[in-house]
């Protein structure tokens, strides 16, 4: 009798230390799990300073923030932990990927950016983004005073001295809306008309309207316009 308690004892004894183990291992690898889809900020630099209690953090000097597949570099930042936002200046650059995963590469004099949702927007000299459109092979390059990301990346809005730089041509214009879904820069006059300087099939052309919608996927390369059209159609003359 003694010997089978002795044995039932020894037997819940297993029994617990085999539940702990198990406990432990289960809750070791949701934390692993946790820590590889964190979203959390890492800021770095090499000055740092916290204020307010750890909300606000201030970054100078290579500084550098870190959520998910957003990275931001600048000479100096300042993260505020509460609206997750990153207010950043000096040689700012953005690398980022949209849900398709597709690179998108940012750079402004200024920025201020949410990490979780991918907006904010950029402005200042030398402000300007590439932008793999879909489908296509080579980078869209848009330059402005001020570029506004939203939607995930999934819109671009930039205004201000904007210029459009593909592998068929340049167009300028006062604003322009970039749609990814679409793979469409949508440019309306506002104080001058969109002017698109474009090559195509051995001729060059400056055409100039009201409206202009830039396609420029793979499978889809062109520019619809509309509004007062008109333009000047230059051909090369082909020598055999």
């Amino acid at each position: 009798m003694k010997r089978s308690l002795s044995k039932i004892r020894e037997w819940s004894l297993e029994i617990k230390i085999f539940s702990f183990v198990c406990f432990f291992l289960c809750f070791s690898v949701l934390s692993f799990a946790d820590v590889l889809t964190s979203k959390k900020t890492v800021i770095s630099g090499e000055e740092m300073e916290i204020r307010h209690y750890g909300d606000i953090t201030v970054s100078r000097g290579n500084s550098k923030a870190v959520s998910g597949k957003n990275t931001i570099t600048a000479d100096k930042m300042t993260y505020n932990k509460k609206e997750e936002t990153v207010d950043a200046s000096g040689n700012v650059k953005l690398f980022s990927f949209t849900d398709d995963g597709e690179p998108v590469k940012a750079y402004g004099e200024f920025a201020l950016y949410n990490m979780p949702l991918g907006k904010g927007r950029l402005w200042g000299k030398n402000t300007f983004v590439e932008y793999f459109m879909k489908d296509s092979q080579k980078p869209l390059l848009l330059k402005a005073e001020e570029i506004e990301l939203d939607r995930n990346l999934e819109t671009l809005s930039a205004r201000h001295n904007v210029e459009i730089a593909a592998s068929s041509g340049t167009i300028v214009s006062d604003n322009a809306v970039y749609d990814r879904k679409t793979a469409s820069v949508v440019m309306v006059k506002d104080k001058r008309r969109p002017l698109a300087d474009v090559y195509y099939d051995g001729r060059s052309g400056v055409y100039e309207a009201d409206k202009m919608v830039f396609y420029n996927s793979a499978t889809n390369k062109k520019i619809v316009m509309s509004g007062q059209v008109c333009g000047n159609v230059e051909m090369e003359d082909e020598i055999k």
